[in-house]
């Protein structure tokens, strides 16, 4: 892909992520539609409506896009795909109902390396509640800037200072113990845990207020691709968390298992 195409791609992404992102708080405020999918996890109309834009600011550039709320595209079609777009337009629906901070709009480039994988290239997460927005491509690094404010992007850091005690995030429903979470060189006395809703937890990593945030039940792929994308920007990456290897996505089930991103 291109300089130019990456940048215009980057450019639509932001723009689909503010105008889900507006949609978003002002929906929040309304009765909400609520159904369940066939997993038991619920879906609401803001979901469907947050696809849609999405879809409409995607589409035209020519690239396929897995959405949570889209349809399925069997493995046989997507694995000869070059590039897709990996989208969750509502990541963290029971937050959302809750109205509990972090809930957030997750849109991913990937494409094939030349090892064959599936990497991200750019990825964009845009937490609405809070009026932020974290952005960042291989090429240019990592941003923060304000969903409402279009200028002033901040970049962050790779190289900043770590100490202990380190801050691990987890989410709400982790199962895991601390020592299972952590990697064999931390002294699990020195981390403290906190949980976080949705992909807000890769943003805190990639700016630097937290250390590690790890995850050991399975995850979908549009749940962690952008936020992945924002670390790599900076030279991270979200790792499996039994082997250590860094993700790869467009598989069979679009799934992944356990994870870590770590600044330690």
């Amino acid at each position: 892909m291109t300089s130019d195409k990456k940048a215009e791609c980057m450019e639509v992404a932001l723009a689909a992520a503010r105008e889900a992102s507006v949609m978003l708080v002002k929906l929040a405020s309304s009765e909400l539609e609520i159904q369940r999918k066939e997993d038991g996890s619920p879906v609401t109309n803001a979901d469907m409506r947050a696809h849609e834009i999405i879809s409409r600011h995607l589409e035209p550039l020519g690239i396929p896009v897995v959405s949570e709320e889209g349809a399925d595209t069997p493995f046989e079609e997507r694995r000869i795909w070059d590039a897709c777009w990996l989208v969750d337009p509502l990541d963290g629906t029971s937050s959302y109902i809750r109205m509990r901070a972090g809930y957030a709009v997750n849109i991913a480039l990937v494409q094939r390396n030349e090892k064959g994988d599936m990497v991200p290239i750019l990825g964009v997460v845009a937490l609405p509640d809070l009026d932020e927005l974290y952005f960042g491509s291989a090429d240019d690094g990592a941003f923060r800037t304000a969903i409402s404010e279009e200028l002033n992007a901040v970049p962050m850091q790779r190289d900043l200072r770590i100490a202990a005690p380190y801050n691990l995030l987890i989410s709400w429903n982790e199962p895991a113990t601390l020592g299972e979470l952590i990697p064999g060189h931390i002294d699990p006395s020195e981390v403290r845990m906190k949980p976080i809703s949705g992909a807000r937890k890769f943003c805190l990593v990639a700016e630097g207020t937290a250390d590690i945030h790890a995850r050991s039940r399975g995850y979908m792929e549009w749940d962690c691709a952008a936020g992945d994308a924002v670390l790599r920007a900076l030279g991270f990456y979200v790792r499996e968390l039994v082997t250590g290897r860094p993700l790869v996505y467009n598989g069979p089930t679009l799934r992944v298992g356990g994870l870590i991103a770590s600044r330690v």
